[in-house]
């Protein structure tokens, strides 16, 4: 019966299409070979720093909730929540946080069709522009949820081996599970170079960007992607700067680089204009104004994007640069259209920079959306790792993609990512440990 489907496939019976045998072997050679060989090296993991955790986790759970749990110490006052919404040990309730928004006087949060509250990790990252205390439970909901249930198995040998899921989503990405990128970033500080080893974190900047400007041939927004930050093009754009250095004003105006981040990013995915105002707490006609400004500026990247979702409404399906293909159902969302081709497109490339990699004899630790975690005991393995994915991103884009080094970690040293909040949990935890003697000072 294998064989009859096989030739059922190959001759495309009963009006099905024909398999494309050459691109079926391409995919199996990643999704197959390659992603084996990533889950069989594993991520590298201070085994014993992770059991004092789990070790004394009511402790560290504690204080993660004292610290960003809102409803202990409601906007930086002293004004106290009579209702809290996790309980010392971690407990969450959708009872208690809806009594909290009532009592915090929250005039609107996003429901589900089943009427419960809408949990999902957007939602908050939208309702954090409106009630910035809601931020801390973002961050609670993520770090507790993966340290109370031990959601990151680790081997006798000290490695971390999540599932990739190739093609997990219905953008051909991965879909990985249980590992420290599954969770806040602040956990991720459990990862280290092993003796004899370097650890670096390297991603394709502004993937998305990249494969907008060539997916829709747009020369504007490849001119300002290659002029060094597409975020700071942004900002200068819509007159929110005039500093013309990109690297100082990333360095000294975070608040503007976070907000042109929103528009970027938003515009890829079909955000509107209301919600964009939400996003960057601005009256809706400013919303309105900035999407009119960028339509003008990148006007074949707005127009593409809307001609590829109107195609998609009318054929039932989208498809990718490799012929990925998204069928439609009866009620496709409009934000998964939108944002299709660029993810398509970096889902591909980072498929290509595996195989490339693999057959150099480089096999990454993790493959993570736009990056890889890449170990090796020569330093110059992983320059040439990034060399190919340079490589990689310049021929399918045509024109130069950079990859940037987040991390590097020599022997002995733990991953710590650089952003204010995840630095914030990973102290906690740490002085957690400290302060009841698990771990001294030194360490």
């Amino acid at each position: 019966m294998t064989v009859k489907l096989l030739r059922a496939m190959l001759s495309g019976a009963n009006g099905r299409e024909r398999i494309d045998v050459a691109r079926v072997v391409h995919w199996s050679e990643y999704g197959a070979k390659c992603v084996a060989r990533i889950q069989h090296r594993g991520i590298p993991i201070d085994a014993p720093l992770w059991n004092l955790v789990q070790e004394h986790k009511a402790a560290v759970i504690e204080a993660l909730v004292r610290k960003f749990d809102p409803s202990y110490l409601f906007d930086g006052t002293v004004n106290e929540s009579p209702v809290r919404i996790y309980t010392l040990e971690g407990g969450w309730s959708d009872r208690r946080f809806e009594r909290w928004l009532v009592w915090a006087k929250v005039p609107y949060w996003p429901r589900l069709a089943s009427g419960k509250l809408d949990l999902e990790g957007d939602t908050f990252a939208l309702m954090a522009a409106i009630v910035p205390a809601v931020a801390g439970l973002h961050v609670l909901r993520d770090v507790i949820g993966f340290i109370a249930k031990a959601r990151m198995p680790i081997g006798r040998d000290w490695r971390n081996r999540p599932s990739l899921f190739p093609f997990g989503t219905t953008t051909g990405r991965n879909a990985h599970r249980r590992s420290p990128y599954n969770a806040h970033a602040g956990v991720r500080g459990f990862i280290i170079a092993p003796e004899g080893s370097f650890v670096a974190y390297s991603d394709l900047r502004s993937q998305e960007v990249a494969v907008a400007a060539a997916r829709f041939g747009d020369r504007r927004l490849r001119d300002d992607y290659l002029g060094g930050d597409i975020y700071h093009s942004v900002a200068f754009l819509l007159g929110w700067t005039t500093d013309l250095d990109p690297k100082r004003w990333k360095r000294e105006h975070d608040d503007q680089r976070g907000r042109a981040k929103i528009v970027q990013l938003g515009v890829g995915y079909g955000m509107t204009a209301s919600s964009l105002s939400i996003h960057l707490k601005r009256h809706p006609l400013v919303g309105e104004a900035v999407l009119g400004i960028y339509a003008r500026r990148y006007r074949r990247f707005w127009r593409g994007r809307e001609q590829a979702y109107e195609k998609a409404l009318e054929e039932r399906r989208i498809v990718g640069v490799d012929g990925w293909t998204l069928k439609l159902s009866h009620s496709p969302n409009p934000r998964t259209l939108y944002n299709f081709p660029c993810q398509a497109g970096g889902a591909y490339q980072m498929r290509e920079m595996t195989i490339r990699m693999c057959t150099a004899g480089i096999v990454p630790v993790m493959s993570a959306h736009d990056a890889f975690l890449l170990e090796e005991t020569d330093p110059r393995k992983i320059e040439e790792a990034e060399d190919i994915m340079r490589a990689v991103g310049s021929e399918t884009c045509g024109f130069k993609i950079d990859a940037a080094r987040d991390q590097f970690l020599k022997p002995g040293e733990h991953y710590h990512d650089k952003r204010e909040e995840a630095h914030a949990v990973w102290k906690i935890i740490m002085d957690v440990l400290m302060e009841i003697g698990a771990l001294r000072k030194a360490a």
